[in-house]
């Protein structure tokens, strides 16, 4: 009887823990002071409530970060000024969707929108990042009213984790800060991005792999064209137009056998706004972008200002002169770091201007459980592991050290045992992924403890936030 009782108990009380739990969730998430104010993230309450102040008539350019890093409003507004400029980009992570659905509401008569995302299939899609979204509504819920279901499919499932983690900030306090470039306080009062780090071209030869750029007419997705068609008909009948302009990209990420001009042919039989420009003077020169192929460097921001506000004005009927004098073109930088010595012998690979691209592995370093990956091979600094490079049946642990500047997708794929990945580097945005990083492989990351924040809040680590822990 006694024992009956007691496991009736443990029953009831189950129960009504399992009840009580998305209350608690609920209280965690949205009760709690805010935690993600700091973060690049954060960004997205600032732009819609500049959107809904700015006065008169506005030039509102909505995309992902390529317009955030790649948009100067003040020579916006000097060169056109009777539209007062909106930067309304701000992360691909975020989904294109999202800005739509955020921008409609507080647009109005007379505005004109350049909407321009990424040229890559994230951004040409109806993604929405769940997890990524709650951190930029955090303290900002009211935003939520103007999301759709779609939205709210991906957020639902990502809240338990959002609130559990910032729990976690508050009982530390240690909420969140960002790192680098990629900080809330990057941003000015018109929403671009503006900080002395964006001075150069950091990445290894001067472009990410992990990013190719595309563009192939199946890149958009007819989701995404229906998603756009219904937000530029929806403005026209407000009294707004929208005319589509492409972004930056990197000429040195382009894939072979690109054709833009045929891309743009198809875009603009899909669209129901005009495509504006030429595509072909999008594709600027590497020593113009920052740390991805969108992602400009400020010289370069002044470069593609001038390209954008020349095709608006060609739209407007606007003959006068854009006088922008175009900047020197950056010297690349190559921010190799370190000099362990590591597994040299292990590995196979090739020297390019100086920098070491570790490619594969010879027969010993196929025959290793651990593997130190080298931070000087044949007197180089090594900064870049290609795809493949560690394909091993045996590998259990990988540790790669500070001057590791990009991974490539892949790199992991071939290392069916591998169990933990560490990183000796405690600055996220000085190690550049894609989003194939974990592909083919279980293991887990392991990071320094005290850039562990830093990682599951960066703009390109944050996906693998479920597979990032702090090392011992």
């Amino acid at each position: 009887m006694f024992m009956n009782m007691r496991r009736n108990a443990h029953i009831i009380i189950t129960i009504l823990f399992l009840l009580a739990a998305p209350a608690i969730l609920l209280g965690w998430g949205f009760a709690l002071p805010a935690q993600y104010g700091d973060t690049f993230p954060a960004a997205l309450a600032d732009k819609c409530r500049r959107l809904e102040e700015a006065p008169g008539q506005r030039l509102v350019v909505v995309g992902g970060s390529a317009v955030a890093f790649g948009v100067d409003s003040a020579v916006l507004k000097d060169q056109l000024p009777a539209y007062t400029p909106v930067n309304f980009g701000l992360y691909a992570a975020l989904g294109t969707p999202v800005m739509l659905e955020l921008s409609q509401p507080r647009l109005r008569e007379g505005d004109i929108v350049v909407l321009c995302p990424e040229q890559q299939a994230q951004s040409l899609s109806d993604y929405v990042g769940g997890e990524t979204l709650w951190q930029a509504l955090d303290g900002h819920f009211d935003l939520l009213r103007d999301l759709s279901a779609r939205d709210w499919k991906a957020l639902a499932p990502s809240f338990p984790d959002f609130a559990a983690r910032k729990l976690g900030y508050v009982l530390d306090k240690t909420p969140p800060k960002g790192e680098g470039v990629y900080t809330h306080a990057s941003f000015d009062g018109y929403g671009d991005v503006v900080s002395p780090l964006c001075h150069a071209n950091t990445m290894p030869g001067g472009w990410d792999s992990n990013t190719p750029i595309s563009f192939a007419t199946g890149l958009a997705t007819q989701e995404w064209v229906t998603l756009v068609n219904d937000y530029v008909d929806a403005l026209a009948e407000q009294g707004v137009t929208v005319w589509y302009h492409f972004p930056p990209v990197n000429a040195a990420a382009v894939e072979p056998d690109s054709y833009p001009d045929e891309y743009f042919d198809w875009l603009q039989g899909q669209l129901h706004c005009p495509v504006i420009g030429d595509p072909a003077e999008c594709v600027l020169d590497a020593g113009w972008f920052f740390d991805t192929n969108f992602h400009l460097n400020a010289p370069g921001k002044q470069v593609f200002t001038r390209i954008l506000i020349r095709d608006c004005k060609a739209m407007l009927g606007d003959s006068s002169p854009t006088e922008i004098a175009l900047p020197v073109m950056p010297v690349l930088e190559n921010g190799a770091q370190g000099r362990e010595t590591g597994d040299g012998d292990c590995f196979t690979g090739e020297i390019r201007e100086g920098v070491a691209v570790l490619t594969g592995l010879t027969q010993e370093g196929e025959n290793r459980r651990i593997l130190t990956v080298p931070a000087i091979w044949h007197d180089c600094p090594v900064e870049t592991l290609r795809a493949g490079v560690l394909d091993s049946e045996v590998l259990e642990q990988v540790v790669l050290p500070v001057g590791i500047a990009q991974i490539g997708d892949g790199a992991f794929a071939g290392c069916p045992h591998l169990r933990k990945i560490v990183l000796e580097q405690k600055a996220p945005s000085q190690v550049s992924v894609g989003q194939g990083l974990l592909e083919g492989t279980a293991a887990m990351v392991y990071v320094p403890r005290e850039g562990l924040s830093d990682y599951l809040v960066s703009y390109q680590w944050s996906v693998y936030r479920d597979r990032i822990q702090a090392k011992s």
